[in-house]
């Protein structure tokens, strides 16, 4: 069987930098890890990682935790754990989903989602464990969250600017930062454009089809708005199927809009404007995040904000004279 050391001499490096390969990929010119894994399957070397967990005294494990209200098969949970299964695999690392609060297992980080506001005493318990939080916090750890406020911001604006000016929101009755960063961001670009916030035009319910469609049959029904943000595309669903009940045409009557960007928003038709969350690659960079920070424990903390970004489809148009009057 083959050595790290006839790696080495094959490939003209040293040891050491084989090891680094196997270890902290990452930190080797990618020129030179092609050039070494490529001796490794010539040579049909196999790395003995449970060896090194031993010596290294580490799980090799990262416990994902997801509240048990989020459903593991939502799409945005589906998302965010196929990307951070992918980074991880790199490193020759496993996760263990967890649905509840107590860790009795050993790991070697956490990457936690689905928190609500008040969660921050939880999260402080466990900051002496290598910890990433998918989401933002005012305490002092590693997050990463999608920007809300500036993609709730960005639908907004696009709607105002196809001539409209009484426009609806359906908004995600949640203690969740996502949920009011959503709220902010149409508020401002309201703001922005010198436009009345008017809570007449505002609904506010759970995260279900069925409640975007029942508080967009009483909004339509009560107030004469010309188009509808919706704060998720299930949401947006919901609305559709109402809009589909008055006979409301979709857009030529009424223009609806969502957020998320999922695989939901192509089910629709017409189909849906949405706000699109890049939540793959944001789990591929919570799993960096995670591994830098048990490689680097007194490394500067970080804390990201990845942009999403505006996906222009049939569900939104210019307002019309009609719509006017």
């Amino acid at each position: 069987m083959a050595t790290m050391k006839d790696v080495a001499k094959a490939a003209g490096v040293s040891i050491i930098t084989v090891s680094r390969v196997i270890n902290t990929p990452e930190k080797v010119k990618l020129e030179t890890r092609e050039k070494i894994m490529k001796y490794m399957k010539e040579l049909d070397f196999k790395p003995n990682h449970a060896a090194k967990a031993l010596v290294s005294n580490r799980t090799k494990v990262i416990h994902v935790y997801i509240p048990i209200r989020l459903e593991a098969a939502n799409p945005f949970v589906m998302n965010v754990i196929a990307g951070i299964s992918e980074e991880l695999s790199k490193s020759y690392y496993s996760f263990l989903l967890r649905r509840d609060r107590d860790i009795p297992l050993k790991c070697d980080g956490i990457i936690a989602m689905g928190l609500d506001k008040t969660d921050d005493d939880w999260l402080a318990s466990l900051m002496d464990i290598p910890i990433v939080l998918f989401g933002h916090t005012d305490l002092n750890i590693d997050w990463l969250d999608v920007d809300n406020k500036k993609g709730s911001y960005l639908m907004t604006d696009h709607i105002i600017k196809q001539g409209h000016q009484r426009i609806g929101f359906i908004g995600i009755n949640e203690n969740k930062r996502f949920a009011t960063d959503r709220l902010h961001g149409f508020c401002e670009a309201l703001h922005d454009h010198e436009i009345r916030v008017e809570n007449k035009f505002m609904r506010f319910t759970a995260n279900e089809e069925n409640c975007g469609y029942e508080k967009t049959l009483d909004l339509l029904t009560k107030e004469n708005v010309t188009a509808l943000f919706c704060s998720s595309d299930v949401l947006a669903l919901g609305a559709m199927r109402a809009a589909r009940t008055l006979r409301r045409k979709v857009p030529e009557e009424i223009s609806i809009s969502g957020f998320d960007g999922l695989g939901i928003d192509l089910l629709s038709y017409p189909s849906l404007t949405t706000i699109e969350q890049p939540v793959y690659d944001a789990g591929k960079q919570l799993a960096r995040m995670v591994l830098e920070r048990i490689e680097n424990p007194e490394g500067a903390v970080v804390q990201q904000m990845m942009k999403p970004s505006l996906v222009k489809r049939n569900s939104v148009s210019s307002i019309n004279q009609s719509q006017l009057d």
